[in-house]
């Protein structure tokens, strides 16, 4: 068994690639910036994983991109899709170009591969499909995320065709992940982290691991009856 898995070298993604391993799944890792850690653990099992650089910030040329390896990823039997690209910015500051941006790269590439990859999922009659969402996505988003909030909630709308790739055992769900111990909030280097925790029931952040288990669940053949759902991975809220 193969996982395609889009953002591999985000801490979800690396987490999410380190779990299939452990259970036996051979990876083809996405990433667009060289990370040290990924590029361990490629070489740690460099008979199970795959490295591919994608750069998919640029629309013009993602079609491409992803032409030129879809027979490669229309080999593997799950895909997750970590995607993250997040630039802060208020909703009175966001603009034209800073919406496209985040849905060029956290909402695209995703729809793109799961049209490319259902067709050869169909043939083989198995396939996982997950996409990573966000919880800002309940909230309109955070005081600097609408951009990313709202990329990430295009993910959650299903095409209908998702109820006839049922009958071909392709399980397709979205996980809405909550406030995660990751890089992502260097971004944001202003944000009053030990306020936002206090808003989250169970009083922490996840754990990349934790989201992962989540992914491996939905996305592995542990999952053998949901489909079509969106299921939040938040700690309450």
């Amino acid at each position: 068994m193969r996982v395609f898995v889009i953002g591999a070298s985000s801490d979800i993604g690396l987490a999410v690639c380190k779990i299939f391993l452990a259970n036996g799944w051979n990876v083809l890792a996405h990433y667009r910036t060289p990370r040290a850690e990924l590029s361990s653990l490629a070489a740690e099992n460099y008979a199970k994983v795959n490295l591919l650089q994608l750069d998919f910030s640029d629309p013009a040329t993602t079609e491409k991109n992803l032409a030129d390896h879809r027979e490669d990823y229309s080999k593997c039997d799950s895909m997750i899709n970590c995607a993250a690209f997040y630039a802060p910015a208020k909703f009175c500051g966001i603009t034209a170009e800073s919406l496209i941006e985040a849905f060029t790269v956290n909402t695209l590439p995703g729809l793109l591969v799961v049209r490319d990859i259902v067709p050869a999922m169909a043939e083989r009659r198995w396939g996982r499909i997950v996409h990573l969402s966000s919880i800002g996505v309940k909230f309109g988003g955070g005081s600097q995320s609408f951009s990313y909030s709202l990329s990430k909630h295009a993910l959650e709308f299903l095409p209908a065709d998702h109820r006839l790739w049922a009958s071909s055992n392709i399980l397709l769900n979205v996980l809405r992940v909550g406030v995660t111990d990751t890089r992502i909030h260097s971004h944001s280097p202003s944000k009053n982290m030990t306020q936002r925790v206090e808003m989250i029931p169970i009083k922490r952040m996840a754990e990349a691991s934790e989201i992962a288990k989540a992914a491996w669940f939905f996305g592995s053949e542990e999952n053998s009856y949901i489909t079509g759902q969106t299921v939040s991975i938040s700690g309450g809220e």
